[in-house]
Parts: C-alpha cells; structure tokens; sequence
C-alpha cells in the first residue's frame, strides 16, 4: 500500500508556529485573512508555541516598533539584555525562538517598546510576589508532586499566628508556628523545630504546612515543629546582618522554646530558606553553631556574600547536614555553590546538592521540600544520596 502524500496547503490538526510562519511569509492578497486565522489560533490555543525542546514566542502589535522577551531563561535581562523579537516584514508580528531542556517550568515576560508586560495570548500567569503576574510556560512532562496536595485520611496539624516585635521600636514580626498532629495529646513529648526564613510565602505559595502534613503521615520525617518567620526589612536582615543574629539568639529562639515543646538542642534545631532566606539560614546556623546543627537553602543568594560565607564555612568546627538545590536556568548561583559546598565536603559535613529543570520561583522550590526535609531530618531508608 502506498501512503498518500501530505498536501503542503493543509491546516495542522496541532498547529506550529513554523507552518503559520510560513504561510504568513507566502501571503499577499489574502495576508488579512491569514493574520486574523493566526489570531485565533493564539487564542485557542495560546502562546508560547512549545515544539519538543524548542519554544517559539509569537506576539502581535501594529503599532509596536521594539519587542523583545525575557525571563528565567535569561536571568531575567541581567544587564538589560532583553532578547529581541524578530518582525515578521510589516504584518505585525514578532517571534522568537528558544531552546529549553525538557523538563523545565519557567516564568517570562513581554517587552514592548520598553513596557514589561503579561503575554495577552498566553493563558498561563502566576502571581511573581513583587506585586504583579508573570506569564509562564512548561516544556516536557512536569507535574506538581503529591505531597503538595491535600488527601484524605491524612491528619492535619495545626498553623497558629503569634507577633514578636521587630529589631527596632514600634516593628512587629508575623511568626506562623506549624504544630504536627498529636501535639495536644502528646503531652511530654518534645519536638525538633524547623525555622523557615520568608514564612508566610513557604506557607501560602509552597504549601508548607500540607507538605508538612503528608510527609509525617508516611513516616518520611519525624513529627515537627515549623517556625515560620516572616522578615521585617527581608533586604537588610538576610543579607549577613549581625544584628540579626541577635534576635533570633535572644529573642526568636527563646520565645518558641518557652511557649512549645521543642528540643533545645542543636540536633534538634534546622533552619532553611530561598534566595536570599537560603543566605540567611547559612549565615545565621554558622554563626550560632550551638544553637543549629541542619541547614536547607534553595537558590540560596551566596553570590551576594561569597567571601563571609566561604569564611564562615572555613572556620567552622561543629558538624552540620546541608541541603542545596539550584536551578539550571540561573546559572550565576552555581558557582558560588559549587565552591562552598567544596570546602563544606571537605571538613567532613554531610551535603546534599542538587540543579534542577527551573528557575527562581516558587514552584521550583515547593517541588523539592521533599527532598530538603527528608535528607535534613533523615529516614531509615531511601534518603537521597549525597
């Protein structure tokens, strides 16, 4: 049997962006009808075209004279380098094309004519914690693990909101303490604490408490305590702020210990963060090494303070498990990771590192609690290899 010929003319079923390119290019006379078929094909389906690993950004404006794109994928125009979109002749539309790795998840936004903006055509948005959305995309097979969702038959523990004040007069700091299930009942037990810098966000936008819940439930990690601390001045007290240090000493630590039924020692103490949090919690462990003995940072900003955290870590006598992750497509964190964790490995500290398919975002790091709690806390079985 002989297979018939594709026709060249024929509409795609699933539509790519090289096809329409091409018809697009082709078109004279009927160039209005084609670019009013290519728009309602970008509202159906939505922008950007994703093509095995190569991810194509379509955008239309008569009256845009400069388009470009950028995101994660370029460390968001580091040095204003905002990747340009090709006109296509005088039709109105600009594209691009990109190369991603599969899988990957990663946040991007328009330019147009020096406006940051939402791509219009794309469906796809989430909040970026600076006040406004980001567009997004995914290339390959890449789902939300399960221990972010809520499941039946899993008893869950509880969040209860206290306020500290802050460093300076007249400041109060938002603290979330997450209690395990049992707490109550169990009235002599002590629990370890986990100290989350950046509270609030691990609790609202990576799930934390639920994460929390489902890992004790199947006995990846011990019943905890998470002490969700929200920062006052997030810029001045995560980078290497001694007087920071004070008040998680003299005040944070202090107050939990007085008010729940924590394990006061240093085996029984972790503190973790992202970005900068992940500096912080580095900083803060190795600065109070009696006080902490577990430290989990993700995409941790050690690029900003490099010289005092390589310090730190060369002057450190005391023994420490640390977890890393980083993602791939923020290559300027990877340096200072790799040289940290070489003079961490060698005074004989357990570590854990990863990179992964993403960025500097939140579903990145929701994704891999898992593997940051199950190796700080450790499991009989099945902890994930330094």
């Amino acid at each position: 049997m002989v297979e018939p010929a594709l026709r060249k003319d024929r509409e795609e079923a699933a539509p790519s962006f090289p096809a329409w390119k091409q018809r697009i290019e082709q078109a004279r006379k009927q160039l209005a009808d084609e670019t009013d078929r290519f728009l309602e094909v970008l509202k159906t389906v939505g922008n950007p075209f994703v093509e095995g690993s190569t991810v194509y950004f379509v955008y239309y404006d008569l009256q845009a004279r400069q388009v470009g794109v950028t995101g994660e994928f370029n460390q968001w125009g580091t040095g204003n380098q905002v990747l340009p979109m090709t006109p296509l002749g005088d039709t109105g539309f600009f594209f691009r094309a990109l190369e991603v790795p599969a899988p990957a998840r990663l946040e991007y936004k328009l330019v147009v004519n020096g406006n940051w903006i939402l791509d219009p055509f794309c469906p796809n948005s989430v909040d970026n914690g600076l006040g406004s959305r980001n567009s997004y995309f995914v290339v390959g097979d890449l789902t939300e693990p399960p221990e972010l969702k809520e499941s039946r038959g899993v008893p869950r523990g509880k969040v209860e909101e206290l306020q500290l004040p802050g460093q300076t007069p007249g400041t109060w700091r938002a603290i979330h303490v997450y209690v395990p299930p049992g707490y109550a009942e169990s009235r002599t037990q002590r629990f370890p604490t986990l100290y989350v810098h950046d509270g609030g966000e691990y609790l609202q936008r990576a799930r934390l408490a639920t994460v929390l819940d489902n890992l004790i439930f199947a006995a990846d990690i011990p019943p905890l305590i998470a002490v969700m601390a929200d920062p006052v001045d997030r810029m001045r007290e995560y980078r290497c702020y001694e007087p920071y240090l004070g008040f998680v000493e003299s005040r944070l630590l202090p107050e939990i210990d007085r008010r729940y039924r924590t394990q006061t020692q240093r085996q029984g103490r972790a503190v973790m963060g992202a970005s900068m949090g992940g500096l912080a919690a580095f900083y803060v462990a190795l600065s109070l090494p009696s006080l902490f003995s577990r430290v989990g940072g993700q995409s941790s900003a050690f690029l900003l303070e490099e010289a005092k955290s390589l310090a730190l870590a060369e002057r450190a006598d005391s023994k420490f498990r640390f977890y890393f992750d980083v993602g791939r497509f923020e290559p300027n964190f990877i340096p200072s990771h790799k040289r940290l964790l070489s003079v961490l490995r060698g005074k004989g500290n357990a570590c854990y590192y990863q990179e992964l398919s993403g960025g500097h975002n939140w579903t990145n790091w929701r994704a891999h609690l898992k593997d940051l709690l199950v190796f700080l806390w450790g499991r009989p079985t099945g902890t994930p290899a330094a």
